[in-house]
């Protein structure tokens, strides 16, 4: 099948963009940043061919010059500006624009090509206020969401949701956990570099990784979002409109730096006692309940394979060997 991937270059596309070759798929990307260099190369090797676009989600001729030359069969939209306060402020109309109005561009193409499944790439962040209680945040929970990302994640769950049902289209909502892991770089549209990357950046170098907290939480690497997405897209007929994404378990970056520590022994760390003097991002004040991946794993017999351990083996090497002095 010819699957398109919106925001194919961003951490998630990439990754399902690379599961999607490796399974002999055709892929076509369109983002509005092009792929690195080093992941064309990384991906030429692979079963499936990639073509890819760079445009602009909100623009119809952009769309309009994949559909003529692409019969394309599913749309998976990943395509999100992720920002910080700074960028809320700066850039309020074009984040609303490329998040929510992006989305219906996305939508109305599926309906004039006739796609068997359009999977919307939503966030835990929808939960917002609401993702703070004890034990696991299930898909019944009450999004209630505060940053402007997460607004705009919930309103395009919303939006594609109604879409599929007005014209008989087929909608996923995917709510994704915090990714981290391979081909994981500043796009320029993604703020939100994880953690478990910044650690790791500071670890190559050798230096001190001053943490704001412990940050326990349900930490998902990249391949797995990419294995789950592809059997969102492959269920013949999935039971529940919305699904969370996962690990189903949970660790903290503290457990990341000893496993850093283990392997670069010039890296230190330490949490620290004032978060203002903290030079590793968490990207909010706390941390929130892990995801409950209980209908993932019934409907689709999905199960994570990155524990904390396989994931950071392969993370580190993976950046050794991938990407070496392309990203530092």
């Amino acid at each position: 099948m010819t699957v398109l991937v919106t925001g194919g270059s961003g951490l998630v596309g990439i990754n399902l963009v690379e599961r999607l070759l490796s399974q002999g798929n055709d892929v076509v990307s369109l983002s509005a940043t092009p792929m690195p260099s080093w992941a064309e190369r990384a991906f030429a090797s692979l079963a499936g061919r990639l073509h890819m676009y760079t445009g602009d989600v909100r623009n119809l001729l952009d769309w309009d010059a994949v559909a003529k030359r692409h019969d394309i069969g599913s749309i998976v939209h990943c395509a999100a500006i992720t920002p910080k306060e700074q960028r809320e402020q700066r850039d309020f109309h074009r984040i609303v624009e490329v998040n929510v109005l992006g989305t219906v561009q996305a939508l109305d193409a599926a309906r004039r090509w006739h796609v068997r499944r359009f999977i919307y790439c939503s966030s835990g962040a929808v939960y917002g206020a609401n993702a703070f209680p004890v034990g696991e945040i299930a898909e019944a929970v009450c999004p209630r969401p505060q940053t402007l990302y997460a607004v705009t994640k919930h309103a395009g769950e919303g939006a594609a949701l109604r879409y599929g049902e007005l014209w008989n289209l087929d909608v996923v909502v995917a709510r994704l956990g915090t990714v981290f892991g391979r081909w994981e770089h500043d796009t320029g549209v993604r703020d939100m570099l994880s953690a478990p990357m910044q650690t790791a950046a500071i670890a190559e170098s050798g230096g001190l990784a001053v943490l704001p907290r412990e940050g326990l939480r349900d930490w998902i690497y990249g391949p797995d979002v990419a294995r789950a997405l592809v059997a969102l897209l492959e269920v013949p007929k999935p039971k529940w409109e919305v699904y969370n994404v996962g690990p189903g378990a949970v660790w903290s970056m503290v457990d990341w730096c000893e496993l850093l520590r283990s392997r670069f022994p010039e890296f230190s760390y330490r949490v620290a006692q004032d978060e203002s003097t903290a030079n590793v991002d968490f990207h909010a004040p706390r941390d929130r309940s892990p995801l409950c991946i209980a209908r993932i794993r019934e409907d689709l017999g999905f199960q994570p394979e990155y524990g904390l351990q396989r994931a950071f083996d392969d993370f580190i090497d993976w950046r050794r060997s991938t990407l070496e002095t392309s990203l530092v």
